[in-house]
């Protein structure tokens, strides 16, 4: 077997271990959440701005309204690169579950109104009350299309519930 398959299999079977082990929690109540998640990530590529409507569940600590944990789907938009002189947007939907432990996965659009390039992301990180630093990485689901995008980049995001 291809070794960096074999990567990508086991990374795969610890994100289900996580969403699995998850469920110890479903006692807890379960508040349902609608809100904005506004972010910023930084790669080598340069610096890239995202916001999104998020719905789902959050639980809080006890005898407070602070966020324990949250398990959103998310409809928003990026930035490409703002160091690039064109204008790149990508437009996604991504599902995130933050418990301490961060994880989640999105599926991204990028264009530049030219050409464009649908980018699948997992990511994985750490998150408390709300605040969620992460890192991602995109892979190419289509046809390669060479834009100037971060394949790898760490961020921060933070969720305001509405």
């Amino acid at each position: 077997m291809n070794p960096v398959l074999d990567w990508h299999y086991k990374i795969g079977i610890y994100f289900l271990s996580i969403l699995f082990s998850m469920e110890v929690y479903a006692g807890e109540k379960e508040i349902p959440a609608k809100g904005f998640t506004l972010g910023i990530q930084s790669s080598t590529a340069g610096i890239s701005l995202e916001s999104a409507y998020s719905i789902g569940s959050r639980v809080n600590w006890d005898k407070s309204d602070l966020i324990k944990g949250l398990g959103s789907i998310s409809f928003g938009i990026e930035t490409g690169p703002l160091s690039n002189n064109d204008i790149i947007i990508a437009p996604k939907v991504s599902y995130t579950m933050n418990w301490f432990i961060s994880f989640g996965a999105s599926m991204l659009y990028y264009t530049d109104f030219s050409k464009g390039s649908l980018r699948f992301r997992p990511e994985i990180g750490v998150s408390m009350l709300g605040i969620r630093i992460y890192h991602g990485w995109n892979f190419s689901v289509d046809k390669y299309v060479s834009l100037p995008l971060h394949n790898r980049f760490l961020a921060i995001s933070y969720f305001i519930p509405i």
